[in-house]
């Protein structure tokens, strides 16, 4: 087994080169989709929306865009943006008034059939 003897400056400049080069390999790796441009029809399969709805949302400053030379744009983060900007957050009690008419529903249903 051989030992190797460095300076303490050389070995703080070796290690801060490690530290900056492991940073970058870190950075590269983490890969986020968010930055990823879409077309329109792209967009419209994604959401599954029509392309008239998504002009209304356009209109409406509802979805951030761009527009070169006559096709708009749209990342997915904007897209992500917009979805939870209209995400509806509800509480425990309305899921439960929510799971009764629904139980409601079933068996009303279930008795017309049956008496006809």
């Amino acid at each position: 087994m051989n030992i190797i003897t460095i300076e303490e400056e050389a070995w703080r400049s070796l290690n801060e080169r490690i530290k900056s080069i492991s940073e970058f390999i870190l950075k590269s790796e983490n890969t986020s989709y968010d930055s990823l441009w879409l077309n329109n029809h792209e967009v419209c399969q994604y959401l599954h929306i029509s392309e008239k709805t998504l002009w209304r949302m356009r209109s409406k400053g509802e979805i951030a865009y761009s527009k070169m030379y006559g096709q708009y744009y749209y990342t997915i983060g904007a897209i992500k943006n917009m979805l939870n900007a209209h995400a509806v957050q509800t509480s425990e009690e309305y899921i439960q008034e929510l799971m009764a008419r629904g139980k409601s529903y079933i068996e009303k249903g279930r008795t017309i059939k049956s008496g006809k």
